[in-house]
């Protein structure tokens, strides 16, 4: 399928490893060029150079992706020397688990922060072209809290998600409706267990802290799944490819999950 997007270019936030990464390879293979931003320079070159050795073109860029000041400084670098994206993907980690009771206001202010505060930087930083020439794409790799929030009975509480993603997915499809004739399209994936790194890193964590085997908690999380499995980085990569796609110009203020029919949200 062509997905009319070669000879765009593309800033992948958080694109040097899992769902990102995957993300920034499937983006080059379609032909379009990649700006990969993350906190690890060897991280973010073996990405780059993965891009190239398949003939494709990228660069890669070292930031600390929770200074607001930085997105202007990459997206200046961006401009510099690839051209101005014409695709965004905000890729950040998520914010820690934990109750209520775990949490205080200085975490919450924090993944705040993360989750709302840097996504509208992003969204500030790179529509002004996608206005000016009439075509966008962004998507947000978010979670399916923005549709129903995670309770307490899979050995761990989310209030953090819980209360921050819903937000930045109000503040998607408030801007979607904002720049949606202008040719832009403003989406959110929302994310669900899906077999990275740092998945396996989570699990482990989560596995010690419930007093269980990591394949015991992993077995725990799967069984909540329809689809019975962890989701695939490739999967992730594919629906997001879509929403970059020309064919999905109509498609815009969603969040689209891919959770393995996970969430049990109607809407």
């Amino acid at each position: 399928m062509d997905l009319g997007i070669k000879g765009r270019t593309a800033l992948v936030l958080g694109g040097s490893k899992g769902i990102g990464r995957q993300i920034a390879l499937d983006l080059a293979d379609a032909g379009v060029k990649v700006i990969v931003v993350a906190r690890g320079q060897a991280a973010i070159d073996d990405t780059v150079a993965a891009i190239g050795a398949s003939g494709g073109t990228a660069i890669g860029i070292s930031a600390d992706l929770l200074d607001l000041d930085s997105y202007g400084r990459i997206h200046d670098r961006a401009v510099a020397e690839l051209g101005a994206p014409d695709i965004a993907i905000y890729n950040l980690d998520p914010p820690p688990p934990g109750t209520f009771a775990d949490v205080d206001e200085a975490m919450l202010a924090q993944a705040y922060h993360s989750v709302v505060l840097c996504y509208a930087r992003m969204l500030r930083v790179v529509l002004p072209h996608m206005q000016q020439q009439g075509w966008g794409r962004i998507v947000t790799i978010g979670s399916g809290t923005a549709k129903q929030i995670v309770r307490s009975g899979l050995n761990f509480g989310y209030v953090l998600a819980n209360s921050t993603r819903v937000a930045a997915a109000a503040l998607a499809k408030t801007v979607a409706g904002e720049v949606a004739a202008q040719g832009i399209t403003i989406n959110t994936i929302g994310t669900g267990y899906i077999d990275t790194e740092s998945n396996r890193t989570w699990t482990r964590a989560q596995a010690e802290a419930a007093g269980m085997s990591f394949d015991a908690f992993r077995a725990n999380m799967v069984q909540h799944i329809p689809a019975a499995r962890a989701g695939q980085p490739q999967e992730m990569a594919a629906l997001c490819l879509f929403l970059c796609s020309q064919a999905a110009g109509y498609t815009t203020g969603e969040t689209i999950l891919c959770d393995g029919g996970m969430t049990n949200s109607i809407l």
